[in-house]
């Protein structure tokens, strides 16, 4: 994914303590009609007919499926989750940029045997918090040739203005590619009550510059802070999808790491091989060479319907382009020719 990077727990003891961290839960029921903190609404596919928690801990607040089960707190972290299909989520946290992006990922990546990154090419996927100008950055900590048992971590980190907050799911590396979108929304469910200004964190993943054209029907979205393009598309009795041009610095991952995670969007097996016909395939175009992959679920995943997901990858000049299209299976297969046609328009400047 992107430079996604992902195991053990932090050993935060040396650097700080959470022991006195303020930490309320509120427990909602998913009616509409229950009264409930100021926050957004869980993810119905996530949530189903289970509880949700609202967590607010100092500074930050955030919302956790109510089947991960949440352990007693302890000195080293704020907050604790084991989940139902695998693996653990720890919520904590350190005073100021807790001793540089660089150290941090440095040391996870120790706990995984990889070796360590020069400061300068530690470089994260940044995600807009919610309703702040704040920036998380999301890290990918496994390998392209794991097996599945083999232990990785995916993680967010979250800067602020006096302390940096650390997001990490730990778990086999089959565990993390069924339960990445779930832990995805988990992170997107962050939110900071009080306005902080970022503390300084070095960051090389960049923007990219790219200009694109949208065919009729599709229009301008807002979109998040990682995209340079962004539409929406609206189909017949509500159907809905989007369309987003990401750029990420470097290699991103592999063809088949990428295609994976988005089967794992969509409830698919993964595949095994990058030489399945089902992972998809390359064609010439007048910007590069792209891959291409289109993948719809088996089943109803969203208001009832099978949902579908078409890419298109191209890698160029030190970077890694994602172009997507995803939402209603019926209203994404009738657009593919059209954003076919979009990512050919792209042009550099």
């Amino acid at each position: 994914m992107r430079k996604f990077l992902l195991l053990a727990p932090f050993s935060f003891c040396a650097v700080t303590s959470c022991k006195d961290d303020k930490i309320r839960t509120y427990k909602v029921a998913t009616d509409p009609s229950a009264e409930s903190p100021a926050l957004p609404a869980a993810n119905p596919a996530s949530e189903g007919s289970r509880q949700v928690e609202f967590t607010r801990a100092d500074s930050v607040i955030w919302q956790a499926p109510g089947d991960w089960k949440q352990e007693a707190a302890s000195q080293l972290l704020t907050a604790a989750y084991t989940l139902p299909g695998g693996g653990r989520v720890t919520v904590s946290k350190l005073g100021g940029d807790g001793g540089g992006l660089a150290a941090n990922i440095n040391r996870w990546r120790g706990q995984l045997g990889f070796e360590p990154l020069d400061e300068k090419d530690v470089a994260g996927q940044p995600l807009k918090v919610s309703d702040s100008n704040e920036e998380m950055l999301l890290f990918n900590l496994t390998k392209t040739d794991s097996t599945e048992d083999t232990l990785g971590i995916l993680a967010g980190i979250l800067p602020l203005k006096q302390e940096t907050w650390y997001f990490k799911f730990s778990a086999p590396v089959s565990v993390l590619r069924k339960s990445e979108g779930l832990f995805m929304e988990f992170l997107r469910s962050v939110r900071i009550p009080s306005s902080q200004k970022s503390a300084p964190v070095s960051n090389s993943s960049g923007g990219g510059k790219i200009h694109v054209t949208a065919p009729d029907g599709w229009t301008s979205s807002e979109g998040s802070s990682m995209r340079v393009a962004s539409f929406s598309i609206a189909g017949p009795d509500g159907a809905t999808a989007d369309v987003s041009v990401v750029p990420l610095p470097g290699d991103a991952g592999s063809i088949l790491d990428n295609v994976n995670r988005w089967r794992s969007q969509l409830q698919l097996s993964p595949l095994v091989s990058a030489d399945d016909s089902a992972l998809g395939k390359k064609e010439q175009t007048p910007i590069g060479e792209i891959f291409i992959s289109h993948m719809t679920s088996t089943e109803p995943i969203t208001d009832g319907k099978k949902a579908a997901i078409g890419t298109a990858i191209l890698k160029r000049a030190g970077m890694t382009w994602f172009f997507k299209i995803t939402g209603e299976a019926t209203l994404v297969h009738t657009n593919l020719e059209k954003f076919d046609s979009f990512v050919r328009t792209a042009t550099f400047p």
